[in-house]
């Protein structure tokens, strides 16, 4: 049956098919399967001997048995490669990245697998050396309730956001990063091209006049041609965005959908960034000299989507072309 494990009378048929030297494609309409299950089974239990049905089946039994030991619980060298670099304070991705380079590929999802894992083969302190340390991978439950942000007025949607935002230079995305009980926040903005990060401090609170006030601030030191749009989502914080065009002038403001984190998504990886300096449950300063330190940090951190490059070098460069 499509959709289950093959069997081993499906088995003895790709045999058979195999030895009258039948295409996989159509071996695979004989037994009414995808082409790629068959090209798998063949070239996964295939020996000197050719493909033995019986031995596939063998195989696929063992391979089926549950539970599983983690591949970091049987190799003990690879254990500590990866515990040594997390005490490092290295995420995941580095690590695996790292370890394919020396010839030892590992998926970054296994460490995450193995630091959750109930058996804790990494130890069970090994979730406090991620970015984001937690007791356990949390679920994120989409929300369906809340109301319609009428302070907005008439917006942009950013459905009419113009350009192409994934290869032109200037079109950034902002968001609040709060603190403690929701008591204090930052503004972070981040364009899109560079990854390049501004953050500016809210000594006077989260109301809307305060909030454009700090992003026309910080926006104004960017060079006009790299200040296409800026993108937010629908909180009432930003409800003096029109205030924000009428500073910059050629910077119009859009917004994203209800709930739709994942349409301004470098500013959300960002804010996840951010954490390893503004931890959650704790305030946030409303200093803006702290908030120029995180931002030279975060912004010298070598990025895999720069090519292993950082935001500022990135930023530079993008405004040494724009403006020459």
């Amino acid at each position: 049956m499509p959709g289950c494990r093959l069997s081993l009378a499906e088995r003895e048929e790709i045999r058979v098919g195999l030895a009258r030297e039948e295409s996989f494609s159509r071996i695979a309409r004989g037994l009414g399967r995808p082409t790629s299950t068959v090209t798998r089974e063949v070239e996964r239990n295939r020996s000197r001997r050719g493909y033995v049905a019986h031995v596939a089946q063998r195989r696929a039994a063992q391979r089926a048995r549950r539970p599983r030991r983690l591949r970091l619980e049987t190799d003990t060298e690879l254990r500590q490669h990866v515990r040594k670099r997390l005490k490092l304070r290295l995420s995941p991705t580095t690590i695996a990245r790292q370890l394919a380079a020396e010839g030892t590929p590992i998926s970054a999802e296994t460490i995450y697998r193995a630091c959750y894992h109930p058996r804790l083969p990494l130890g069970g302190d090994a979730y406090r050396w991620l970015c984001r340390p937690r007791r356990g991978r949390i679920r994120r439950r989409r929300t369906t309730t809340g109301r319609k942000p009428l302070s907005l007025g008439v917006f942009k949607p950013i459905s009419k956001r113009p350009g192409d935002v994934q290869t032109e230079p200037g079109h950034w995305e902002g968001d609040l990063l709060v603190g403690r009980r929701n008591l204090s926040a930052v503004v972070v903005l981040t364009e899109r091209r560079s990854r390049y990060t501004l953050l500016g401090a809210l000594p006077g609170g989260r109301n809307a006049d305060h909030v454009a006030d700090v992003i026309t601030r910080l926006l104004t030191q960017v060079p006009p041609q790299l200040r296409q749009t800026l993108t937010w989502d629908q909180g009432r914080e930003l409800a003096r965005w029109q205030r924000i065009e009428d500073d910059l002038k050629t910077t119009p403001v859009f917004f994203c959908e209800p709930r739709s984190p994942w349409q301004k998504p470098l500013v959300e990886n960002t804010n996840g960034l951010l954490r390893r300096w503004l931890p959650r449950g704790t305030p946030i300063p409303r200093s803006q000299a702290a908030m120029n330190r995180i931002t030279r940090l975060v912004n010298s951190i070598h990025r895999r989507s720069l090519r292993w490059d950082t935001a500022q070098t990135a930023y530079d460069q993008l405004t040494v072309a724009m403006t020459s």
